[in-house]
């Protein structure tokens, strides 16, 4: 059975070896696992898992993908946000004065006034 979102298959699926199968027969365990990858146990316990370089790459991608996408949709909200008018808008807002209201937010209180 195959984990739907990384294409590998779950642990109890996989081939098992033993450790000591792994250090007596390394040359052919190598070939069995760069056919798919094949767990290690040891007392009984499956604790390590083999994979050939190329595997490891696809399982690192799959798991980046998601965190790359992410990071892209944040750049492009970040880019929409950032135009010229926006950042007038926020150095206008940063240089209002406390004691005195800027233009702006005295129209935009009548706005809200009227509005009422």
């Amino acid at each position: 059975m195959t984990t739907a979102a990384s294409g590998f298959a779950a642990i109890g699926d996989l081939p098992e070896i033993t450790a000591s199968d792994l250090k007596n027969k390394f040359s052919e365990i190598a070939r069995l696992t760069a056919r798919e990858p094949v767990a290690v146990s040891r007392h009984n316990r499956r604790e390590f898992v083999i994979l050939t370089a190329a595997q490891y790459e696809e399982f690192q991608q799959s798991r980046l993908a998601p965190f790359k996408a992410l990071a892209a949709d944040f750049d492009r909200m970040v880019e929409k946000m950032n135009t010229p008018e926006d950042r007038a808008g926020r150095a206008r807002f940063f240089m209002a004065s406390a004691v005195k209201p800027s233009a702006g937010l005295a129209k935009l209180k009548k706005r809200r006034a009227h509005a009422r």
